[in-house]
C-alpha cells in the first residue's frame, strides 16, 4: 500500500468566547489521531481551552492575538475598523508558520481567521480546511463580511460535522460536505453514590447540554409535571441557571452543573431514557450519540443534526421541538419497556457503525491529501 504523504498541519482558533465542548473535543482528538498516522500537528490561537489541551499533549502551541471575529455588532465595527491592519497581522503569523514550522495545511475553527488568513495561505500555496461547528445564524446570515467569506471560500476546503448542516451552510460558501462526528468515548468511571441513589429512586431520564432556551432545557424541567415517577438529571451550566435551579428544588430534579466524562459514560448507561431537546438547528448532538453508543434508548428534536442519519422510530425517536409532542413521546416510551430495549440496541447498532474514529479520520485524512 502506497503511503500518504506525511502533512504539517496548524490548527488555528480565535474565538469569540471560549468553553470546552463538542468542537473542542472534536478537534483534539482528530488531531490526536492524525499525528497517530505520523502527520504533525500545532495549535496556534487565543482559545485558552485548546493551547492548553494542545499543551498537554505535547503538541507546539503559539499563543497570539488576531482579534475576536465581527460576530456582534461592537466586534463587527472594531473589526472592520481594523482589518486592514489585522489582514497584515495575519500575513505575518501565516508567513511566520510556513518558514518556522514549515506548515503546508491550515485547519481554521473561527470565522475571523477564514476571513483574515485564507488569502495569505493560498499565497504562500498551503492546504485550507474550514470547519464549521456553530450553528448558522445572524452572525453570518446577515454578517456584512460574508461575500468576502463566500468569495476565500472557493480556495477552502468547507467541512461541517454532519449531513443536516450541508443545506444551512451551501448558500454561503463555494462548496461543502460533511464529515460526521466520531463518538469517543472514554472507560467509565463510577458515579457518586448521591446520584445512583437518585436514579434509581425513578424512571431515570438524563439531558446533557448548554443551558439555554436554544437547548430546550425550559422544555425539559416541565417534563416532570405529572410524572411522579420520573427522574430527571440534567447535566450543564449557562444562562437558565435559575429556572434549573429553581426546578431542582423538587424531589424529582437533580442539577449538576458538570461532570467528568468519564462519568459522563456511566451517567448515559444509568438511565431509562436521554432526551435532548434544541429548539434551534443542533449542529449534530454528540450527547444524544453518545447516549445511544451505551445503548441508551434516546428521544430528540427535528434539530438535532443527528435525527437526519437516523430512521425515526427505529433506532431513536424523533419529534418537532414542541412541549406537547416531546411530552408525549416521552409518556408513551415510560409505559413501554420492550420498545425502550428495541430501540436502545438498534441505536447503538447504528452509532457503533456509522460513528467510528477511523471512519472520520480516514475522511480527513483523505481530504487534506486532495488537490
Amino acid at each position: 500500500m502506497q503511503r500518504l504523504a506525511k502533512r504539517h498541519i496548524l490548527v488555528t482558533r480565535f474565538p469569540y468566547e471560549s468553553q470546552w465542548g463538542g468542537e473542542e473535543v472534536h478537534t483534539l482528538e482528530l488531531m490526536k489521531a492524525l499525528d497517530k498516522r505520523g502527520h504533525e500537528v500545532s495549535f496556534q490561537g487565543s482559545c485558552p481551552h485548546l493551547l492548553k489541551a494542545f499543551d498537554e499533549w505535547n503538541f507546539p502551541v503559539k499563543k497570539t492575538w488576531l482579534s475576536k471575529p465581527p460576530v456582534t455588532k461592537g466586534r463587527l465595527i472594531s473589526f472592520s475598523l481594523l482589518s486592514p491592519l489585522l489582514f497584515l497581522m495575519a500575513g505575518w503569523h501565516v508567513w511566520r508558520a510556513k518558514k518556522k514550522i514549515k506548515i503546508d495545511t491550515i485547519y481554521m475553527l473561527s470565522f475571523g481567521e477564514k476571513l483574515l488568513m485564507t488569502p495569505w495561505a493560498r499565497l504562500f500555496k498551503m492546504k485550507v480546511l474550514w470547519l464549521e461547528h456553530a450553528r448558522i445564524g445572524n452572525w453570518l446570515t446577515k454578517n456584512p463580511w460574508r461575500g468576502i467569506y463566500k468569495r476565500w471560500s472557493r480556495w477552502t476546503k468547507v467541512v461541517v460535522t454532519s449531513n443536516a448542516m450541508v443545506d444551512f451552510v451551501d448558500p454561503y460558501v463555494d462548496k461543502v460536505e460533511a464529515i460526521s462526528c466520531a463518538v469517543m468515548a472514554p472507560k467509565p468511571a463510577p458515579l457518586p453514590k448521591n446520584i445512583v441513589d437518585f436514579l434509581k429512586s425513578g424512571f431515570a431520564v438524563a439531558n446533557v447540554s448548554r443551558l439555554t432556551v436554544d437547548k430546550g432545557v425550559d422544555m425539559m424541567v416541565r417534563l416532570v409535571h405529572s410524572k411522579p415517577d420520573m427522574r430527571l438529571i440534567i447535566v450543564g451550566d449557562g444562562p437558565l441557571n435559575p429556572l434549573v435551579k429553581k426546578a431542582a428544588k423538587s424531589k424529582q430534579v437533580m442539577w449538576v452543573k458538570s461532570m467528568p466524562r468519564e462519568q459522563l459514560m456511566s451517567l448515559y448507561g444509568a438511565v431509562d431514557l436521554f432526551v435532548l431537546a434544541s429548539k434551534k438547528m443542533d449542529p449534530f448532538g454528540m450527547v444524544a450519540a453518545e447516549a445511544m453508543w451505551h445503548g441508551t434508548p434516546s428521544i430528540v428534536t427535528e434539530k438535532c443534526g443527528i435525527s437526519k442519519d437516523m430512521n425515526d422510530g427505529q433506532n431513536i425517536i424523533v419529534v418537532p421541538a414542541k412541549f406537547s409532542l416531546l411530552d408525549k413521546a416521552v409518556k408513551k416510551l415510560m409505559k413501554d419497556k420492550t420498545r425502550r430495549k428495541e430501540l436502545g440496541q438498534r441505536g447503538q447498532q447504528f452509532v457503533k457503525s456509522h460513528y467510528q474514529l477511523k471512519t472520520m479520520v480516514n475522511s480527513f485524512e483523505s481530504l487534506i491529501q486532495s488537490s
